[in-house]
């Protein structure tokens, strides 16, 4: 799709957008009887998928049970302001987008908005879950065709970065999968669909996934929840959720019920309830047992719930139409249901945001580092203030110093920072500056006690002993200075890692682009020398953990690590090898953000023109590196283009005039905000 494609569709839906959803908020919504007519076995009016279904009721029965008391349902997040997306499909190939038809290459069902508003996922006429442009363009198949499964309404989660999905397998039972939104899994290739892990165990029959994370700011913790419709081993269906910031690893069930839909902000659920009408629970669940709303009375909701994006309304398809009500009832037994379109179908929303490109000039690393980091990380006293865990907070556990004229610490620093806080110190000197940043990011909430750490990476001669003096007697702190030689790099590397993994990432100390794109990942990064395995780094090697289900593993990234790994030394146990790039730096750096990620919502790019520029990159997320002359390789642009569902910001770490506009469009065409001076380094 061109550049201007993407821009002239996204205009046109965000002057039709308000409109589009007004139906959801007015007094009845638009007739479409002209729209094109989907399929018998559009899901809108065929029966859910799952075993659980309740038959529609016929348009003149009567539902008198209105005597359910409301109970109070806690407060309600409020999402940022930002122009609502409505899309319904009916399993045709023609999909109603922002108040228009449009028409697409293959039949769509259950389409769903990426958390972006860029893209839609849906299940294409061959059974695969899909991927499409909103103007139904740059369709990508991320399954593979098998006439034995049968596939429904995939749901984006963890940003973006991963699509869940109901798939009935060639035993009849329906199971919760998941695919990467970037396809980078080649499920499309025919490997094995991945169970969802947290329904690994319990048996299947899980259909009507639904999921968010919903991160206001980077002060904030990430509400990560996902909810299915599980039917137990009696015939008892029931919603469960997956919430990992309460309960950990695993699912639970929350309530009896069927089609779940968690709001944008993941602090409610509605769900059809035993008696076919539309209830809302608040979540988490602060009681003992859930107190959930009654929203509908006498309404006939087949399924496919969906909130709009502010949390006013809830839609739902019936056999009939797709209709709307409001989430909060003023009234017990009274709240009015608006027809959203008269004709059957699946809604789904979103917003419509435009994808920030950031530009952070190379002329001072001092300043650029000390922007990044303040946009970066939170200031270290704050707490996170809805939930127990710090999911998506970033907080800084240690700094990283090294010299603005010390190129040879910069290798080194990259891997001990791990993509944590790096700040240069001008000349080897601890401005004032760089001394209040230590001083914001690792202060500590009254009552906190954890280490606070600056690793120092240099000689005496390029950064003077006088900087860990004058680093010990901050106040307020209480910092332990560790100091780190460049010539004893791979010692370092491994010194610093706590604990037994069962993967590592392993780089040559002298690929400095290779371990500024690999140390985002969750992974430990070694170093070797060159082609040699150093002792120390073998000695880590040693120690990996072997775990019951996952072997041990470690990526080999570039060449020379992967000729270091293959060595043998004294002691070396035997671990999975997977080779990561191997042909030139710039291969090996897509390899790795390929390869070492999930589809990432953020991404930095930079050039290994100036080397201040790779060590700034590797803060911000996955950093990769390109020729400073020859700009982005078609691989890379590939690879920027398929994360654009996923994609929510891409940053620029120096290099030519021209590579914040070639990334822009490599990955959002013309549909994306300039950023000269940002500072909204935050999701």
């Amino acid at each position: 799709m061109t550049g201007a494609g993407k821009c002239l569709l996204w205009l046109t839906a965000l002057t039709t957008a308000s409109l589009a959803l007004t139906a959801c908020d007015g007094a009845g919504g638009p007739d479409s009887a002209s729209h094109a007519a989907g399929p018998a076995s559009s899901p809108a009016a065929a029966p859910h998928p799952s075993p659980s279904t309740h038959p529609a009721k016929p348009r003149h029965s009567r539902d008198t049970d209105a005597s359910t008391t409301p109970s109070p349902v806690a407060q309600v997040i409020t999402p940022p302001r930002r122009p609502s997306l409505l899309v319904i499909s009916d399993g045709s190939s023609i999909v109603r987008v922002a108040g228009r038809t449009v028409q697409f290459s293959t039949t769509v069902t259950d389409a769903t908005v990426s958390p972006n508003g860029m893209d839609l996922a849906f299940v294409d006429r061959l059974g695969n879950i899909a991927l499409a442009h909103l103007d139904g363009t740059g369709l990508r198949i991320l399954t593979s065709t098998d006439p034995g499964v049968r596939r429904a309404q995939p749901t984006f989660e963890d940003g973006g970065s991963e699509i869940i999905f109901s798939e009935r397998g060639h035993d009849g039972v329906w199971r919760l999968k998941e695919v990467a939104a970037d396809g980078h899994d080649g499920l499309e290739a025919g490997k094995p669909d991945p169970t969802v892990d947290e329904t690994a165990s319990d048996g299947g029959h899980d259909t009507a996934p639904s999921a968010t994370w919903f991160q206001a700011s980077h002060n904030d913790s990430a509400r990560s929840t996902m909810l299915f419709e599980h039917r137990t081993s009696r015939g008892v269906t029931k919603v469960y959720v997956a919430d990992r910031n309460q309960r950990g690893f695993g699912a639970y069930p929350l309530l009896r019920g069927r089609a779940p839909a968690v709001s944008a902000t993941g602090d409610r659920v509605a769900y059809i309830g035993t008696d076919g009408q539309i209830h809302v629970q608040a979540i988490p669940v602060q009681t003992r047992r859930p107190h959930p709303t009654q929203v509908t009375w006498r309404a006939y909701p087949t399924g496919h719930l969906a909130w709009s994006p502010d949390g006013r309304r809830i839609l739902f398809s019936t056999a009939h139409d797709v209709e709307s009500v409001s989430s909060t009832v003023a009234t017990p037994g009274r709240n009015p249901v608006r027809v959203v379109l008269r004709h059957p179908g699946v809604a789904s929303t979103g917003t419509l945001t435009r994808p920030s490109v950031g530009v952070y000039p190379g002329s001072d690393p001092v300043s650029t580092a000390l922007a990044v980091s303040r946009a970066r990380f939170v200031d270290g006293t704050t707490i996170p203030t809805d939930e127990s865990d710090a999911s998506g907070i970033s907080r800084a556990t240690h700094v990283t110093l090294l010299s603005t004229s010390d190129p040879a610490a910069a290798a080194p620093a990259t891997a001990i920072a791990a993509g944590g806080p790096i700040l240069f110190l001008p000349d080897g000197r601890l401005n004032s500056r760089v001394r209040d940043e230590i001083v914001r990011l690792l202060q500590q909430p009254r009552g906190f006690r954890m280490r606070e750490i600056v690793d120092l990476v240099g000689t005496t001669s390029d950064v003077p002993e006088r900087v860990e003096t004058e680093l010990l007697g901050i106040k307020g702190l209480k910092l332990k200075v560790h100091r780190f030689t460049p010539d004893t790099a791979a010692a370092d590397a491994a010194r610093v890692v706590q604990g037994q993994y069962e993967t590592y990432v392993v780089v040559s100390k002298d690929d400095l682009p290779a371990i500024a794109s690999s140390v985002g990942a969750l992974n430990p990064v070694l170093l070797t020398d060159g082609p040699t395995m150093p002792a120390e780094t073998a000695a880590r090697l040693d120690r990996i953990a072997h775990g019951p289900e996952n072997p041990a593993t470690v990526y080999a990234v570039g060449r020379e690590a992967q000729a270091a790994v293959r060595t043998s030394w004294a002691g070396k146990r035997p671990f999975r090898i997977i080779d990561v790039g191997g042909s030139d730096p710039y291969v090996d750096s897509l390899a790795a953000v390929q390869d070492l990620y999930d589809a990432p919502g953020r991404v930095s790019v930079t050039t290994p023109a100036d080397w201040h520029d790779l060590l700034i990159s590797s803060m911000v997320g996955p950093a990769l590196v390109v020729d400073q002359r020859a700009g982005l390789s078609s691989a890379a642009r590939e690879w920027l283009g398929a994360g654009e569902a996923v994609l929510r910001s891409v940053y620029v770490m120096g290099g030519t005039a021209g590579l914040p506009a070639a990334v822009g469009t490599a990955a959002y065409g013309d549909h994306y905000v300039l950023h000269r001076t940002p500072t909204d380094i935050t999701e």
